[in-house]
């Protein structure tokens, strides 16, 4: 038992995993993961797919060890889960995973061919009438004192009242609202250097705007073009945190329709004015795994303009696929609008996948207006033809010292909207992964990539107007997640824009026992171009301490050698009760300043926060 932090995986213990799906339709549920050493996860699983892990929820869990194992208590409030209160069934499944052995056993769907988390192969638990769900109200009042210090000494401080109330309309129905959000407590991005021509997508990870995300997914976009993305709100054009004066959201289910409404209040700050920004989502079951929807944003969390987007889309799945058991076939189309400044444009895409075992595939093509621009989403790429295809195999030989080995292919390309092809690659890539745990990686990419103007890649170093082809080789390796020390090893070179480039990255863990875990990783990219020569490296290192279940502590250090910035943040979040926490958050960056260009402070921060939940 290594491990007892919230939100952790457990990879490195014995684990429980339980999937719940209240509405027994095969498409989403909750997830559960407890591990021997205390920690526990929660999180929304969309069939076929691993947990996102950014949901919470309010739940109790008690492990201890023993001399014969291990054993865990759980309880899961039911007012912390939707559900409809005439399914009488849900989908359930359970799953114990043993470490020293990677064995996994199984209440349902016992095989190889499907995950824990294909629900549609969950068992079912019946008898789930009158349940007890309490008003439904949630009350959580939280206050935050701030100190802040910028670059030029100037001292600010600040304490305010915050409020959330959460109700329950329905078991499957919940109103949200917030008044004067602070997000003291969310976790820091990890670092990162952007060498591309394009922008970089950081997830959300924001409690108010993680609640029920899933009512807000579309189209099956991972990433872009996404019509709606939460992370826009709060957040000016050049990265400035915009203060949430108050915001509304309505989720849930009726009957067949899935909802998703949201309406947000900004303060004003710098050249932006006080606005309002909103967001709608609804979708209607179809044929018992299948749906169909709309969506619509209106405001411009960037700015004060004009800007709206329209959106239709359908997602058709077949757990059934072609009359074959336990086999899934999907397709997944989306047709998307935007208005912005009297500016209109149109996307589309079509995406069909066999995400099954022990084949997998997945090929989609889609179209990105050159002037497309959901203001309160993500694009990477405008003006683009984009297709993708990927293709899996997963072998298990019998007798081996190999538990998989898997074989994967990707292709695709981006090209203008006249088809003229811009950029593409190939990849293929082999997997072996180890009885014990652990694993061995190596494979070849290709890629090409036509610059229509000169790019400036490194202070003094430019990428001229040309083609450019490139092949390199790649490798890594990886210890088993359960020992005490271990980590992972990649590295790749080969050629790049015209020249040379090599990376090595590195990550280190070590996990002495519950109460400890460290780990550090650093990336490192050496390039050797036409233009001139530079390197990057990235490095992000954490220290955690959780001396209980309910007490973590944690120090994170990042630096890069572009900004030559240091990040330092400490955070302590004291869990009294499931609900109810204390935080205290520290925040320093230091920077290279003056002629003799030492290091520092251009900015530090200390943040004490209490939340409480009353639950009624």
């Amino acid at each position: 038992a290594r491990d007892r932090r919230r939100d952790s995986t457990g990879s490195g213990d014995d684990r429980l995993r339980i999937v719940i799906d209240p509405f027994a339709r095969g498409t989403e549920g909750y997830f559960f993961g407890i591990a021997a050493g205390g920690s526990l996860g929660d999180g929304i699983v969309r069939s076929g797919n691993r947990p996102e892990m950014e949901w919470d929820c309010i739940w109790e869990v008690k492990t201890r060890v023993t001399a014969d194992g291990w054993v865990a208590e759980v309880e899961i409030p039911f007012r912390s889960i939707s559900f409809e209160p005439d399914q009488e069934s849900w989908g359930f499944n359970i799953e114990r995973v043993i470490r020293r052995k990677e064995e996994k056993l199984r209440w349902a769907s016992a095989t190889r061919q499907k995950s824990l988390y294909a629900l549609e192969g969950a068992g079912r638990i019946t008898g789930m009438r009158e349940l007890k769900t309490g008003l439904g109200l949630d009350v959580r009042p939280t206050a935050v004192a701030r100190w802040r210090e910028d670059e030029n000494g100037s001292v600010t401080t600040e304490l305010e009242p915050s409020m959330d109330l959460f109700y329950r309309i329905t078991p499957s129905l919940t109103a949200t609202w917030t008044w004067q959000t602070d997000f003291a407590n969310t976790e820091v991005d990890e670092r990162v250097v952007n060498t591309t021509r394009f922008p970089i997508f950081f997830p959300e990870k924001r409690s108010f705007f993680l609640e029920d995300t899933r009512y807000f997914r579309y189209g099956g976009i991972r990433r872009s073009p996404l019509p709606f993305h939460s992370r826009t709100i709060g957040l000016s054009e050049d990265g400035e945190r915009v203060p949430i004066e108050m915001g509304a959201k309505l989720t849930g289910k009726i009957g067949k329709w899935n909802l998703g409404v949201l309406g947000v209040g900004l303060e004003e700050r710098g050249s932006l004015l006080a606005d309002e920004v909103f967001a709608g989502r609804v979708t209607y079951d179809l044929f018992g795994e299948s749906t169909v929807g709309v969506i619509v944003t209106d405001g411009d969390p960037r700015g004060n303009g004009l800007a709206r987007t329209y959106g239709l889309d359908f997602h058709l799945k077949d757990s059934r696929f072609l009359g074959q058991e336990a086999k899934t076939g999907e397709l997944i189309g989306w047709y998307m609008q935007t208005e912005s400044e009297g500016v209109e444009d149109y996307g589309w895409g079509l995406t069909a996948i066999y995400p099954n075992n022990p084949i997998y595939i997945r090929a989609g093509l889609q179209r990105v207006g050159e002037d497309l621009d959901p203001a309160m989403g993500f694009v990477r790429r405008p003006g683009i033809y984009e297709f993708i295809s990927f293709f899996s195999y997963e072998m298990a030989p019998k007798g081996s010292r190999w538990n998989e080995i898997d074989f994967d292919f990707s292709a695709g390309f981006d090209s203008d909207l006249d088809w003229e092809i811009l950029s593409g690659e190939y990849e293929f890539d082999v997997t072996f992964e180890r009885k014990g745990g652990g694993e061995i990686q190596f494979g070849i990419e290709h890629e090409w990539e036509r610059f229509l103007e000169d790019f400036e890649i490194s202070d003094g170093v430019v990428v001229p107007v040309g083609d450019y082809r490139s092949t390199k080789l790649f490798g890594g390796i990886e210890t088993p997640s359960s020992w005490e020390w271990g980590g992972q090893l990649e590295a790749s070179a080969g050629e790049y824009l015209g020249g040379q480039r090599q990376e090595i990255e590195l990550n280190v863990f070590w996990k002495p026992g519950p109460d400890w875990a460290t780990r550090i990783s650093a990336a490192n990219a050496w390039h050797q171009l036409p233009g001139g020569d530079f390197n990057t490296l990235v490095v992000n290192s954490a220290v955690q301490w959780t001396p209980t279940s309910n007490l973590l502590l944690t120090g994170d250090v990042q630096y890069d050698n572009v900004s030559e910035e240091v990040g330092l943040n400490g955070r302590v979040r004291w869990t009294v009760k499931p609900g109810s926490d204390v935080y205290f958050v520290v925040n320093q960056s230091l920077a290279k300043v003056g002629a003799e260009r030492r290091y520092e402070s251009v900015g530090r921060e200390a943040v004490a926060k209490v939340g409480w939940t009353w639950r009624f």
